[in-house]
């Protein structure tokens, strides 16, 4: 003991200083170790409400078609009649049911793609006449019960409230073709029925009015595929039916 307090004696002035230091120094390395480990949390980037989203819809639509020319001509045995040009017109609605997905695109916009199926009711028609001879000849089509299959795309505007698209797809409907000879009292009528293919094509927007409810309005066009019809008396025609429609609705997205 004697020998240490000869030799630290001279710098006792130095000690506490030093001891202070040691101190301080402990407490900082003993906070670190505290703190390691530990990182701040990642902080999510913030996402479009509707990006990513998949949604199905049930919706009601009507409509009024026109201006769906197809030349009505009737070949007989011995020779070939134009008989007229049918413009095929009527009003026409339906219910329909899809599912839409959406991928976000450059500029805040998003890309919206799905499948919809639906089934129009109503009657789009016209008929047609001339003389030939002394004899009124006649011919019709009719087009009703159709059922849609579409694809159908677009892209919103920048606060996704408008739904600009694009539709292609299959449809199927009943197709009535008609003839009719009259002389004088003797009127003789004669129809062919069946179910036929076709596509569709249409533009339009839909725009939304909250989460659930949007309006939809679209032009759109319709053409089923041409048939040789033979009404079984000798007499033929050639049948393309087809229109232009304007159709409005109102979708619910679940």
């Amino acid at each position: 003991m004697e020998t240490l307090t000869r030799c630290f004696a001279p710098n006792m002035r130095f000690l506490a200083p030093i001891v202070l230091v040691l101190s301080f120094l402990s407490g900082a390395t003993f906070a670190g170790n505290l703190n390691t480990g530990l990182t701040d949390p990642p902080v999510a980037s913030p996402k479009r409400l509707d990006a990513d989203v998949s949604a199905f819809y049930l919706g009601l639509s009507a409509g009024y078609a026109s201006t769906g020319t197809d030349q009505f001509g009737l070949r007989t045995p011995a020779d070939l009649f134009a008989i007229g040009e049918l413009d095929l017109k009527g009003g026409y609605g339906g219910l329909r049911g899809g599912w839409r997905g959406s991928v976000p695109v450059t500029g805040g916009r998003d890309y919206v793609y799905g499948f919809e199926i639906g089934y129009d009711f109503g009657k789009i028609e016209d008929d047609a006449s001339t003389d030939i001879g002394s004899v009124t000849v006649s011919g019709g089509s009719e087009v009703s019960d159709i059922l849609s299959l579409r694809f159908r795309n677009g892209l919103t505007n920048k606060s996704g409230k408008i739904l600009y698209f694009l539709t292609v797809g299959y449809v199927q409907g009943d197709v009535t073709t008609t003839s009719g000879l009259e002389l004088g009292p003797t009127i003789q009528t004669f129809s062919d029925s069946g179910t036929r293919d076709g596509f569709s094509a249409s533009i339009g927007a839909e725009h939304r009015l909250n989460d659930n409810w949007s309006i939809t309005g679209e032009f759109e066009y319709v053409q089923f595929d041409s048939r040789e019809v033979e009404f079984g008396n000798g007499f033929s025609t050639k049948s393309t039916p087809k229109y232009r429609g304007l159709r409005f609705g109102l979708n619910y997205t679940f």
